[in-house]
């Protein structure tokens, strides 16, 4: 394909058939008419991909690694997003753009132009040159001036996938009817304490304030290194280099840094700056090389703007490998006090809470990946890999903080009870605040157990918000302190703010955009929030909050078959959790199946028996199936083992109507939670 360089107020887009791909507003448009075709995110992907290398022959697993990286994914999902992208072309039976080869592939085989955009997204060049020969054979990429388009080497050149980790379906964004019976709503989106009770919340109230607005602040992705060949990766130095950059300049004030969460999906040789960019929201990308050569190590490193691709700065180091991390702390250093005052910050002191050992290091970061699933299994596992990584560095401050996040986890993801496992979070927590008291991540983990163990309102806030002001790029924090506010009732939009600003922080979280889809669609900002829960989804499929919150939708458009089946999902892909379970329960008894309503309850009775099952999931089918008696027995039960779920009382659908019985009263005076009337008005 010929390339262009865009001009200083254009950028690039292709076109093909008639139509104009612009990659960096997402849109598809008509020549003729500059009308749009609507793609769902997933879809769109597909076509750039194909677009961006027309005449390649793409096998299945190209294209899995390349839509659903890092997950296993059934044949069928790529079918159906195959056979989405043939209909928005009109392309379902003639083979216009996307040829099927049998036994092998696909292969894009319009001819692709590339051409300038204007601002606007509309083509400034003419594209009478630059057709692509479509035929055999395989087009390779020329470098373009001022993009942030990678090479790309042949196929046989390119280095293997890495291994996938998560076994994955992909399930259908619901579209809940219009009219929504306002009790049947709010029943259905009890259960997850960190998802559904919330959402409930939101969806109880009249829907009229606008989405919660984040300030305008400069956002910056410092992407994992790559290396300069692939036969030589080192990778916890590839990682390592982005996260010591990420911990030094995140604490700039005004500068939003993506976290290494999201980040760590891009490393490799292949990394996709344009993707990158898309997907993390970042108005500026830093990336780079590194390679060790024996004793030495040589790092190249460049600050892109993601608009356009221009360069801002670029550095390269050599340095002596006798220490990986003084090596990282020293072009950390170097590459900061470059990069932060050009984005108007200063440069601060370095963090005292990480570690020199690197075996700790990879523990510490395959550990993180675990624990972002909330499935009982991973979190115990990354349990594990955190007290390995603090026996091999007992100081390993961030450790210990992670280690309590994923404690306090155990009792929503497995059921465990909250004792033991808050306790030890509780130690873990002061632990990393001992070895270094300006840990954001520690206050943040121990903000998280003074507010659900502790029940104590006023130093959880306290803890959650020395945080942000240690870091406000702390995401943890963030969504912690949203969570409380919004649990207290407090007036105004600062709550949903917070939350907001933790999904801004770090856009590929899972629960933060399945919490902020419920937030809007509360508020009856339904394209809005049912645009968010996809995105969720796309990022894992099947991550069962999620699942939950599809549930909830499900059943207040009274679709309880469909509402049914998504809390089975959910069951099964949380390994039984016994909110998973409980919300199946619920929407089987608020759909009129009482007796299968009361077979789960039976369930959970019996589960209670052998093992700790937190009594208010037991206390919310009672309740659904109407027995207040029994629902107010389970709810003293709870207080007594200290159940996490009690904070969420009052805005827990069912069981906050339970207000001015006196032995509910009785209850939330013992916690001391605030006595403010619950939401109004309607959907």
């Amino acid at each position: 394909m010929k390339r262009l360089a865009a001009g200083p107020d254009g950028r690039l887009g292709y076109e093909f058939g008639g139509l104009v791909l612009d990659p960096l507003r997402r849109q598809l448009r008509r020549l003729a008419d500059g009308s749009a075709i609507e793609l769902t995110p997933r879809v769109f992907d597909a076509l750039l991909h194909f677009v961006e290398r027309p005449g390649e022959l793409l096998d299945r697993e190209t294209l899995f690694q390349a839509l659903w990286p890092g997950l296993v994914v059934e044949d069928n999902n790529l079918s159906q997003t195959l056979s989405a992208l043939r209909r928005a072309l009109g392309d379902d039976q003639h083979d216009r753009y996307v040829l099927t080869v049998p036994r092998r592939g696909f292969r894009f085989i319009c001819p692709v132009r590339e051409i300038e955009l204007d601002a606007e997204g509309r083509p400034v060049v003419s594209t009478a040159a630059g057709s692509v020969d479509t035929g055999a054979g395989t087009a390779t990429d020329v470098p373009i001036a001022n993009s942030v388009l990678p090479v790309r080497p042949p196929p046989s050149e390119q280095p293997d996938p890495p291994a996938d980790v998560d076994q994955t379906v992909q399930p259908v964004t619901p579209t809940p009817k219009p009219a929504v019976r306002l009790s049947v709503l709010a029943a259905a989106a009890a259960g997850l304490l960190a998802v559904a009770v919330v959402a409930w919340m939101l969806i109880r109230s009249n829907g009229t304030e606008g989405s919660p607005q984040v300030p305008v602040t400069t956002t910056l992705a410092v992407l994992p290194f790559k290396p300069l060949l692939a036969e030589y990766r080192d990778e916890i130095l590839e990682l390592g280099m982005a996260d010591s950059l990420i911990v030094r300049v995140s604490t700039t004030p005004g500068l939003v840094v993506r976290s290494i969460g999201s980040v760590r999906r891009f490393a490799g040789p292949e990394q996709d700056l344009i993707t990158a960019a898309r997907q993390l929201d970042a108005q500026w990308i830093l990336d780079g090389t590194v390679q060790r050569w024996g004793d030495r190590v040589r790092v190249t490193a460049r600050l892109l703007r993601a608009a356009d691709g221009t360069a801002s700065w670029s550095g390269s180091f050599d340095e002596r490998f006798d220490d990986v991390f003084a090596v990282q702390e020293q072009i950390a250093e170097r590459v900061a006090n470059l990069l932060i005052p050009k984005l108007g910050g200063s440069v601060l002191e370095p963090t005292k809470s990480g570690t020199r050992d690197a075996e700790a290091y990879q523990l510490y970061m395959t550990a993180r990946y675990q624990a972002q699933t909330i499935r009982p299994s991973a979190l115990a596992r990354s349990i594990e890999l955190y007290q390995r990584a603090i026996d091999r560095d007992p100081h390993y401050a961030l450790a210990y903080a992670a280690m309590a996040d994923s404690l306090r986890r155990l009792t929503v993801g497995a059921d465990a009870p909250p004792g033991p496992s808050l306790t030890r979070a509780r130690a873990a927590a002061l632990r990393a605040l001992e070895i270094d008291p300006r840990c954001a991540d520690g206050h943040a983990a121990l903000g998280w157990v003074q507010w659900w163990y502790d029940w104590n309102w006023s130093a959880a806030e306290q803890s959650f918000r020395r945080a942000i002001a240690l870091n406000p790029n702390v995401a943890e924090a963030h969504l912690g302190l949203g969570h409380l506010l919004l649990s207290q009732r407090r007036a105004g939009d600062e709550g949903l703010q917070e939350i907001a600003r933790a999904r801004e922080l770090d856009p590929l979280s899972r629960i933060a955009n399945t919490l902020e889809a419920g937030y809007l669609i509360g508020r009856g900002q339904r394209g809005e929030g049912l645009s968010r829960l996809d995105k969720a989804l796309e990022i894992e499929p099947d991550f069962w909050p999620a699942q939950l919150l599809v549930a909830s939708l499900h059943q207040a458009a009274g679709e309880t078959d469909k509402a049914i089946a998504a809390a089975q999902r959910a069951e099964q892909l949380s390994e039984g959790s016994a909110q998973a379970t409980a919300r199946l329960g619920t929407v089987l008894a608020l759909g009129g199946r009482r007796d299968e309503a009361v077979g789960v309850l039976n369930r959970l009775v019996s589960r209670a028996q052998g093992r700790y099952v937190p009594p208010t999931m037991i206390a919310e089918v009672q309740c659904a199936i109407g027995d207040r008696t029994a629902t107010l027995d389970w709810l003293d039960k709870a207080l007594l083992a200290r159940d996490t779920h009690l904070p969420f009382l009052m805005i827990t659908p069912c069981l906050g109507a339970l207000r001015g019985e006196p032995r509910f009263d009785a209850l939330t005076k013992k916690l001391a939670l605030p006595d403010r009337p619950p939401a109004t008005g309607k959907l």
